[in-house]
């Protein structure tokens, strides 16, 4: 019986140490372009998004289209520290997704609410019409929530560059 129990901490444990536990190898490579954070433009993938500390947070939308959705991933937050930068330096942020869906964003939206970079949909992966990375804002307006997330540009505060 002990030998059980401690197998089962031994599962748990890779579970919350590996994250959302969904297999994103299918997108997991996908290269989302990011420009106006660092000098250069550079490429995220959901696998280096994984490594970032990640929440899971389930969000309902305001219509059945936008429905009930548990995003998983790092914060607007955390992405921004992974690279020594905070929300405050910019005016705004614009997601553009491969379809030509663009949501700007800006501290209006991310001062109130929690902004997640969802790579999985919980404990499964994104739908192939959702990768490779879906915007999810719990308590705010579905409108702003994207999928087929592409490209993330982040517009400075005026003056600054």
């Amino acid at each position: 019986m002990k030998r059980r129990a401690a197998w089962c901490m031994v599962l748990l444990a890779v579970l919350l140490l590996t994250g959302c536990g969904a297999d994103i190898s299918a997108y997991g490579d996908r290269q989302i372009r990011v420009s106006g954070l660092l000098e250069e433009d550079f490429y995220v993938t959901p696998n280096e998004l994984s490594r970032l500390k990640c929440i899971s947070e389930t969000a309902t939308g305001a219509t059945a289209k936008a429905g009930t959705v548990t995003g998983w991933g790092p914060t607007l937050d955390t992405f921004l520290e992974s690279y020594g930068r905070e929300k405050s330096e910019f005016k705004c942020i614009r997601f553009t997704a491969s379809d030509g869906y663009e949501v700007v964003l800006g501290p209006v939206t991310w001062d109130r609410r929690t902004v997640i970079l969802s790579i999985a949909n919980g404990t499964e992966p994104l739908e192939e019409y959702q990768q490779p990375l879906r915007l999810v804002i719990p308590g705010g307006n579905s409108g702003n929530w994207a999928r087929m997330v592409t490209e993330m540009v982040f517009v400075p505060l005026e003056g600054e560059s």
